[in-house]
């Protein structure tokens, strides 16, 4: 057995306990060791990494996760090759599905509950998504993901070529329908002239805030809570080095 020393690693791990309400009694019910030894392990910062990740398991969250949330860095980032996201841009349900069991930690049970499909849907799905390298499946439906972090769709790939028009269609519909709902936010198509200085400093000032909401939501996600339910976000912004009134503008003779 080996040791696992991180006065941080542990810090955060009564985090996410302090956050779910759990206790140290409720933990020692959950795990093969007493409730005494818990309070060492956290008291001493150290303990095996097969106990670390047993605690893990008894909490609800993945070793990967609780190290990055101990290590206070942006969450890592993977895509999908191209051949996968082709396959989720000809086939969306599928990419549907992978959604809800990797980002929203649905079970492929609820899944099957919500959607109502039968055993053989969720047999396929799983499968599918194990041909494409994405998860391996285990008895029972259970799976092991083969990817972790962020999702950062290729520029220009197949899934924003042939879906992003009809997200872009739904958007404005959505906005359109809740102009009175001041949950719902948009500012009107803006337009000013700058340096080419200022302009690159404007779209990297817009990236580093893109960035840093998916960090944060990303780190939220790790530390689930009952009594604070996250409130689902979604979001457009472009920048376009042209003015879009000019590219618009019609004037037809009147005569």
């Amino acid at each position: 057995m080996h040791a696992f020393n991180s006065r941080q690693l542990f810090d955060s791990l009564k985090q996410v306990l302090r956050s779910r309400g759990i206790t140290y009694r409720e933990l020692a019910s959950k795990v093969s060791f007493s409730e005494s030894t818990i309070k060492n392990i956290f008291h001493d910062g150290n303990a095996s990494i097969e106990r670390v990740v047993e605690l893990c398991e008894a909490v609800g969250i993945t070793f990967p996760d609780l190290v990055n949330l101990a290590n206070e860095e942006a969450a890592s980032t993977f895509s999908f090759s191209l051949e996968q996201e082709q396959f989720f841009a000809e086939h969306p349900q599928y990419y549907y599905y992978f959604r809800d069991c990797f980002f929203e930690g649905k079970s492929p049970e609820v899944i099957a509950e919500h959607y109502h499909l039968s055993p053989a849907s969720t047999l396929k799905y799983l499968l599918r998504l194990e041909k494409l390298g994405l998860l391996e499946l285990h008895p029972e439906n259970r799976v092991r993901f083969k990817v972790y972090g962020k999702l950062r769709w290729l520029q220009g790939g197949p899934w924003m070529r042939r879906r992003y028009p009809e997200y872009l269609d739904e958007l404005t519909r959505l906005l359109l329908d809740h102009l009175d709902d001041a949950r719902y936010y948009t500012s009107m198509v803006g337009h000013f002239k700058v340096s080419q200085e200022t302009y690159d400093e404007f779209r990297r000032e817009a990236e580093q805030l893109l960035e840093r909401y998916t960090d944060l939501a990303f780190r939220e996600s790790l530390i689930r809570r009952e009594d604070r339910p996250r409130i689902p976000a979604s979001f457009h912004f472009t920048i376009v080095p042209l003015d879009l009134f000019r590219h618009m503008t019609r004037i037809p003779d009147l005569d």
